[in-house]
Parts: C-alpha cells; sequence; structure tokens
C-alpha cells in the first residue's frame, strides 16, 4: 500500500509539476462581481419585517432561508445576497429575492441591507488547501466588516452571525502531528475567541477576528447574536457524509471529542435567534423577558448530555461506554436523549454492543476503518504545500493540515447557554445518523450495497432499487 501510494505521489508530481506553475500564471484575473437581482421577491410592505440572509445559496444558508420561509413568511420578506445564485442545494424558494453580489463589494452590501430589519450572515469562505491564506481576510474579516457598517448606516438593528466552533479551539494542548491533545472538558460558550496566535489557521484566525468586530459592534443600534456552529453536515453537504456513507475510512484512532452539528439544527438556531431579536417575548414592563444579543453561542452535538467519539461520527462502530471510560468519561446520556433513541429504533451507548459486533455503524451501514494518522498527516502537509505554492493537490483539497489536527484532538462544545437562552435543542446523532444512512441508501445504488438496518445484530442488505 505503502509503495502504491508512494508511486501515485510520484506520477502526479511528475506531471503536474511541468505545467501548475504556467497553468496559475496564467489563469485570468478575476473580475468585479456584478450586482444582479436575480429572483424578484416578494415586498416589505403591510408591516411585514425584511431579513437579509447572506450566503444563503450556501450548504448552510439555504436551509437558512428555507426555514425561514417556512415559519415566519407570514409576517417577514426575504432577500438573499450570494456571489452565486443556483440551486446547488435546492431550488430558489418561491418569493424570495435571491441577489447576485459580493459581500467584499460594500455597494453591493448596502444596496441589498435596503430597508431591512435583520442580517443573518452566513456568507463566509471555508478554502481548502489551494486557497490562499490572504483571500480568507479579505472575504470573512473584510466582508464582515462590510456588513457591520452598511447596517449601521442603513439603520437595521438586528443581526444574526454565523462564526465557528474553531475560534474556540485552542492550539496550547496540542502537538502538531500527534492525537489526543485538545481538551475533554466541554469549552463553555463565555469563552472569547482565542488569541491569534493559538488558532488553527487562517480561516479560524478571520472567523475569530469578525467575531470580535462584531461584538464590539453590538449595541443597542445593532444588537448582535453570534452562533459558533461545529462541523456541519448533512446529506447535500460538500461530501463529509456522502464520503462517510460510501465507506472512506476516517483519520486516526477515533477516540477523541469532536464537534459536529447537523444542517436542519444548526439552521434552525438562526431562525430562533432571528425570531427572537425581531419579535421578543415581551416582560410585565413591556420590555424583552430575556436579552439573548452580545454574546456567542455553540451550535453543535451535546457533549454531556449525548458523549460519542469522533470514529462513530466517522462511520464507525458506536461509541460504548467502554470507550468513554477509557477516557476518564462517565456515561450519561439524558434521558430526553435515550428517549429520543429509542422512539427513532436506534441503539443507545447502553446497548450498542450488538451492533459493535456486527460490525454496523450508527448509520446502518457496514462500519468503516481508519487510516493511520501519520500517513494522513503526511499527505495533508504535502497537499496544502502542493496547494499553495502550484494550485493542484494530491488528494481531497480539503485534506489540510488543520482539518487534520480538528480530527485527532478534543474539543468539544459545551450547549448549555443555547438550550437556555435561545431554547434550542440539538437532534440526538444516532437519530440524525440513522435517517441519513437510510436516505443514502435510497438515493445512491453503491450506498445501499453497504446498507444494513439497525437491529441489534445487523440484518439483510436493503435491496437495490
Amino acid at each position: 500500500m505503502v509503495c502504491a501510494i508512494a508511486l501515485a505521489i510520484g506520477v502526479k508530481l511528475g506531471f503536474f509539476f511541468l505545467f501548475a506553475y504556467k497553468t496559475q500564471k496564467d489563469a485570468p484575473l478575476p473580475k468585479n462581481q456584478p450586482f444582479d437581482i436575480v429572483q424578484k421577491g416578494e415586498e416589505k410592505g403591510d408591516g411585514r419585517k425584511r431579513i437579509l440572509v447572506t450566503g444563503g445559496c450556501g450548504f448552510l444558508g439555504s436551509h437558512i432561508v428555507r426555514q425561514l420561509k417556512d415559519r415566519v413568511g407570514n409576517k417577514a420578506s426575504l432577500v438573499v445576497l450570494d456571489a452565486a445564485v443556483h440551486d446547488k442545494f435546492g431550488p430558489l424558494v418561491p418569493g424570495v429575492t435571491y441577489i447576485k453580489g459580493d459581500i467584499t463589494t460594500y455597494t453591493h452590501v448596502h444596496s441589498a441591507l435596503a430597508n431591512c430589519d435583520c442580517v443573518v450572515h452566513t456568507a463566509a469562505l471555508v478554502g481548502d488547501s489551494t486557497t490562499p491564506r490572504s483571500t480568507f481576510a479579505r472575504v470573512n474579516e473584510q466582508g464582515t466588516k462590510n456588513i457591520v457598517e452598511a447596517a449601521l448606516e442603513r439603520d437595521v438593528r438586528n443581526m444574526v452571525y454565523t462564526s465557528s466552533a474553531s475560534v474556540v479551539f485552542s492550539l496550547a494542548n496540542v502537538r502538531p502531528g500527534v492525537t489526543g491533545g485538545g481538551s475533554l472538558a466541554p469549552i463553555l460558550e463565555t469563552e472569547p475567541a482565542r488569541p491569534e496566535a493559538e488558532l488553527n489557521g487562517a480561516y479560524a484566525k478571520s472567523k475569530a477576528a469578525a467575531e470580535r468586530l462584531v461584538l464590539a459592534a453590538s449595541s443597542h443600534a445593532l444588537r448582535v447574536v453570534v452562533l459558533r456552529p461545529g462541523g456541519v453536515y448533512g446529506m447535500a453537504d460538500s461530501g463529509m457524509t456522502p464520503q462517510i456513507l460510501a465507506g472512506q475510512p476516517w483519520v486516526g484512532p477515533g477516540k477523541v471529542r469532536v464537534p459536529f452539528v447537523w444542517v436542519e439544527d444548526a439552521a434552525r438556531a438562526h431562525v430562533l435567534a432571528a425570531e427572537q431579536l425581531l419579535w421578543p417575548q415581551l416582560g410585565p414592563d413591556g420590555s424583552p423577558a430575556k436579552r439573548i444579543h452580545g454574546r456567542a453561542y455553540h451550535i453543535t452535538h451535546d457533549p454531556v448530555r449525548e458523549p460519542l467519539l469522533y470514529h462513530e461520527f466517522g462511520g464507525g462502530v458506536p461509541t460504548a461506554i467502554e470507550d468513554l471510560a477509557a477516557l476518564g468519561i462517565a456515561d450519561r446520556s439524558h434521558p430526553d436523549v435515550v428517549k429520543a433513541e429509542e422512539q427513532a429504533g436506534v441503539h443507545t451507548t447502553r446497548n450498542c454492543a450488538a451492533l459493535r459486533a456486527a460490525r454496523v455503524s450508527a448509520y446502518g451501514c457496514v462500519a468503516n476503518s481508519s487510516v493511520p494518522f501519520p500517513v494522513v498527516w503526511f499527505l495533508a502537509r504535502l497537499n496544502f504545500w502542493l496547494g499553495q505554492r502550484f494550485g493542484f493537490v494530491l488528494v481531497d483539497a480539503r485534506s489540510t493540515p488543520e482539518n487534520m489536527i480538528y480530527a485527532s484532538n478534543h474539543w468539544p462544545c459545551d450547549v448549555r447557554d443555547a438550550r437556555a437562552v435561545l431554547g434550542w435543542e440539538p437532534t440526538p446523532f444516532r437519530v440524525v445518523a440513522a435517517a441519513l444512512g437510510e436516505a443514502g441508501a435510497d438515493a445512491d445504488p453503491k450506498a445501499a450495497k453497504r446498507y444494513k438496518s439497525l437491529t441489534v445484530g445487523g440484518a439483510e442488505e436493503k435491496k437495490t432499487k
């Protein structure tokens, strides 16, 4: 296997090295993004509010738009500002105005915010091994600065900002290339973004800088709620879930606690925040019953009520009590979580022994295996070096050193404030995983061949269509 990998690397390096530099040098310079109304939706009028969603055609943003339309469409008009208006994550929502524009162009942002009462700013650059590091600051920092300045100028009173759980991941207790570091204890939502020197790469640094900016701007003139989602996953994500269902191995031993969140849950958190900013529950004196703005909330699966490990998310066998005990973690599965799991017909931490013995994952598929961490660490570093210098990669461009560090260290994020203040509740992971596994088998014949039911001990393979 090692020889095959080395041969593949050598061949690909030899082929691309001759052409990559010239290709990158001759690439056309990007042109200014036009401002164009692609779809005209409902007007504000009749006492209705107006909400702008930046990045509303992206994976998370498109879910936010659909949920907003379902929940508040009768009392709010919706506008989407996105650099690429497309239907990759579902058709454009009827009645919603879609504008093709760029958040890094101030005039685009200023125009899109006309007559708005709230902006849900989810547009961001996540990037990969080929993304120039300076681009993160231009999109994630300058773009956010444009949103804040235009909102203040347009007298937009409310803002929901999509930050990232990566802003509280610290490299202080991590050794690059070594697994199992980080923090076993859940990181509290009151923790500020880490200092720049402790942040893991350009994306996290840009998101932390943008978070500090919006929180500094939070005031009576602009009420800001910051949400920090973990890794957002779902059927149509950028490849994470489809790859898991297809049997792609996970990274390293997998005995670490990494924060993830189902896209429907992440979108619902944004909708709840926007609703409470625009239509707050009032106390006896007529003022809002509770203050939700001026702070950050973690939006991830609950590591306290539902402790599980990375290998289970990656499609390995379910987390067992023994796995948690080895890390000094007591099984504290909350009764509400256990009840939801039982109602959905999935397995709890206490009764997953048969699934583990049958090598069936929480997705109901044949359990995935792992790739030794030294191998993926080497490939990720090589991938990043090639991507930055020549614009091409050997493996998936998302295989970056930063992502390998995230996947191999502990950084669970506490969600008690999101639950208590926003009223948000994450769907138990195994409930989501079971639904995704079945949906994947229905949609993809290859995934169907790997699908097993979640009956204890495993069941017959799902018939392909």
